[in-house]
């Protein structure tokens, strides 16, 4: 959303006119979240059915498309000696339940 000009006009001419030095003193700042805990917002590019594909293992999950990307890198990149979260090996029971049901 772009801010129309006459209201930036307006908020450059108040803070222009005011002094905020009170109101700064006051705040109290935000603790820094752990370097470890900070989320990278990247963009992936995927053919639509396998996109398709991701949507719909989500939805028989319960979770977002884009958490479920980051569980299968996650697990990716941690290798055989990883902690594997309940809700996987839950997941990948009922998959291999439905398969071999069809």
């Amino acid at each position: 959303m772009v801010m129309p000009q006459d209201k930036i006009d307006e908020l450059a001419a108040y803070y222009d006119e005011h002094d905020t030095t009170a109101e700064l003193e006051k705040a109290v700042p935000r603790e820094a979240v752990p370097v470890d805990e900070v989320m990278i917002v990247t963009s992936l590019r995927l053919p639509k059915p396998v996109m398709d594909q991701v949507r719909e293992r989500a939805r028989a999950r319960g979770v977002k498309p884009t958490a479920l990307i980051r569980e299968w890198v996650e697990a990716a990149l941690a290798g055989q000696d990883a902690v594997v979260p309940v809700s996987v090996i839950l997941a990948a029971v009922t998959e291999y339940g439905q398969r071999r049901a069809s």
